[in-house]
């Protein structure tokens, strides 16, 4: 086989030159994938990713250049592209894992009473920093409407803001997120 005018082929986008070098260098890549990634289907999409990336690119290539340096390379990548996205994955399990929890069926009933929780203490809190605070945050005002509405300073608003989440977050175990979230669904009762 010769590589260097089947990559001339190639870089002029003969089809029949590209199979000739998948079928000679596919194999070898595969198995560089699988010393990588121990995962099969993994490795065939890498080796797979690879020649459609040589596809693309293929105006691009230097017939001197070593083209199963190329393929090797493109294989690499694309396995540590693979660990990137699975690290990812499993840093974001836990706070899936957290919200699957907080939402599963036989937890209703501490819902509901983080629901009366927050309601008393949403009632607890003195009228103006209340009637700001659903105004800014639950309702979605923004700062400076609510301050407008009411009639009093952007500062106000903010400070007031800050006092009734620093007393509605002394719940315990409840995220900022789930805070909001019971907040909207007071809010949604009253409606």
């Amino acid at each position: 086989m010769d590589i260097q005018r089947d990559i001339y082929l190639l870089k002029s986008g003969d089809a029949t030159a590209f199979e000739r070098l998948f079928r000679y260098y596919s194999r070898t890549m595969f198995f560089i994938a699988m010393g990588l990634v121990d995962d099969r289907h993994v490795a065939e999409d890498a080796v797979q990713e690879s020649f459609v990336n040589l596809w693309n690119h293929r105006k691009e290539l230097d017939p001197a250049y070593d083209i199963r340096f190329y393929l090797k390379q493109s294989v690499r990548n694309y396995i540590f592209k693979h660990f990137r996205h699975c690290r990812v994955q499993e840093r974001h399990a836990e706070a899936l894992t957290r919200e699957q929890k907080f939402w599963a069926e036989d937890k209703m009933d501490d819902f509901s009473e983080k629901l009366e929780n927050v309601r008393k203490l949403l009632a607890s809190l003195p009228e103006s920093c209340r009637k700001i605070f659903v105004m800014s945050v639950v309702e979605g005002c923004s700062y400076a409407e609510t301050a407008s509405r009411l009639n009093i300073s952007v500062n106000t608003v903010k400070s007031q803001v800050k006092i009734a989440y620093r007393k509605l977050k002394s719940l315990q175990n409840l995220s900022e997120n789930e805070l909001l979230l019971l907040l909207i669904l007071i809010y949604l009762k009253k409606m």
